[in-house]
């Protein structure tokens, strides 16, 4: 009986939710590279697919240095949760390595692509110039080894924090030079960028970073801190999906027009119905997750305010412990 509830847990693991979030988010930047490909160059699906790995990369990379120096508090890395943050770190900087081998492998292809496109302007070398620093930045401040709080919103940490924001925002105006530059269009396509990988950074975080962590050190601390920053990552996510859908609503529309036969008559309109369906899809999970607790399988992370006050009670693993 007992070998069956266990299956049974492992079957309806309740935080599945946030994988599947991140999943659907994958699946819809995927879709949205395909129909961008198809209506600002003639680039093939292999070059298609080498761009859709670089704005995953660039995405997670980006969202999860926002996380680091911004999700994360002075004082979540106090003595009771200072190694939690230490292991986050050390865990992200795994990630951000092997994210680093994707970007200076499809880099070139994307810049490449803009080159022969756009010429050598000024845009796409202020691209090539601005990326170059922040990949060499980036593995400088993730091969060093140096203590959490030294870390912490250090210069070479929001240096590269800031050089990431900046490819993004070039990038996303580059997107928008294939087709004819159109300074509304850059606006939109810049924020649709910025909530993407403020998006999918944060998911890649909170389900490779904060939450195998937290399994480890189920503290109080470590609970606190953890649920505390998930929260905060809550809060932004109520502006990113709303900025996702509008600004992807704003694209569509500006590329086929409002005709219902532009959409469903041809492979390019349904393919921007099911990024829509996406998004809208994440919106459903965003509202489930908290719910069903499914947002962190970390004992009380969904049930912050169940730790009470400055003081908060101990969890069943301290419990089980003081026992």
């Amino acid at each position: 009986m007992e070998a069956g509830a266990t299956v049974s847990n492992d079957l309806f693991d309740k935080y599945v939710l946030p994988k599947v979030a991140l999943a659907v988010i994958l699946a819809a930047s995927l879709v949205g590279t395909w129909v961008t490909g198809r209506l600002g160059s003639s680039g093939t699906v292999a070059v298609m697919l080498v761009k859709w790995s670089y704005f995953v990369a660039l995405g997670v990379l980006t969202g999860g240095l926002v996380w680091k120096h911004l999700f994360v508090r002075p004082r979540d890395l106090g003595t009771d949760a200072s190694e939690y943050c230490a292991e986050m770190y050390s865990r992200f900087d795994n990630v951000a390595t092997g994210t680093v081998v994707v970007l200076v492998l499809s880099g070139p292809v994307v810049l490449a692509e803009y080159v022969s496109s756009l010429g050598i302007s000024p845009l796409v070398a202020s691209l090539g110039v601005v990326f170059a620093t922040w990949v060499g930045t980036t593995t400088v401040t993730t091969g060093r080894s140096a203590p959490v709080d030294e870390q912490f919103r250090s210069f070479g940490g929001l240096l590269t924090m800031s050089l990431a924001l900046t490819v993004v925002v070039v990038t996303a105006l580059a997107e928008v030079s294939l087709r004819g530059f159109d300074p509304m269009a850059a606006v939109v396509r810049i924020l649709h960028l910025l909530a993407f990988a403020a998006w999918i950074g944060g998911a890649v975080w909170n389900i490779f970073v904060a939450v195998p962590t937290g399994q480890r050190r189920p503290t109080t601390a470590v609970v606190r801190a953890a649920g505390e920053q998930l929260e905060r990552f809550r809060w932004a996510v109520r502006f990113i999906i709303p900025t996702l859908f509008l600004t992807g609503l704003y694209q569509a529309v500006d590329a086929l027009g409002v005709s219902a036969g532009n959409y469903l008559g041809s492979l390019v309109g349904i393919a921007v119905l099911a990024k829509v369906g996406f998004i809208g899809l994440l919106f459903v999970i965003f509202k489930t997750c908290p719910m069903w607790r499914a947002c962190s399988p970390i004992d009380g992370v969904c049930e912050l305010e169940d730790l009470g006050g400055d003081r908060p009670s101990s969890t069943p693993a301290e419990a089980e412990a003081d026992d």
